[in-house]
């Protein structure tokens, strides 16, 4: 028997009042009871947060933030930012149609080597 007042009845109940979410975690184990990973991918953004406000512009800052975006997909596709970066700036200026800017994205795109004064590495 478990006392009205007591702790483990809040406890109790409190689990029972959301047993579908708890539930949530049976069936997609890659969900987590820890924010941890989603703090941690945010804290590029966070650090950066002072250096905004010497973008220089509205424009600036909105150019800052575009390029945080594609490093922290990058980072989210297992990608290398600076691959990803080199690569979509090599091939951006030929891209004419919508299918051509899709094969850009993250998850589509072809990362090809570095290319150093005539030399792959």
């Amino acid at each position: 028997m478990i006392l009205d007042s007591s702790k483990t009845k809040e406890a109790v109940n409190y689990c029972l009042n959301r047993w579908e979410n708890l539930e949530n975690f049976i069936k997609y184990p890659e969900a987590t009871f820890s924010t941890n990973a989603a703090e941690r991918s945010v804290k590029s953004w966070v650090m950066a947060r002072r250096n905004f406000l010497f973008s220089g512009s509205g424009n600036g800052a909105r150019a800052s933030c575009f390029i945080l975006s594609l490093i922290e997909t990058a980072k989210q596709n297992g990608i290398a930012p600076e691959d990803y970066l080199r690569c979509l700036f090599e091939k951006a200026p030929y891209a004419e149609t919508e299918n051509d800017w899709e094969k850009l994205l993250p998850w589509n795109i072809e990362i090809t080597p570095y290319k150093i004064r005539g030399e792959w590495i």
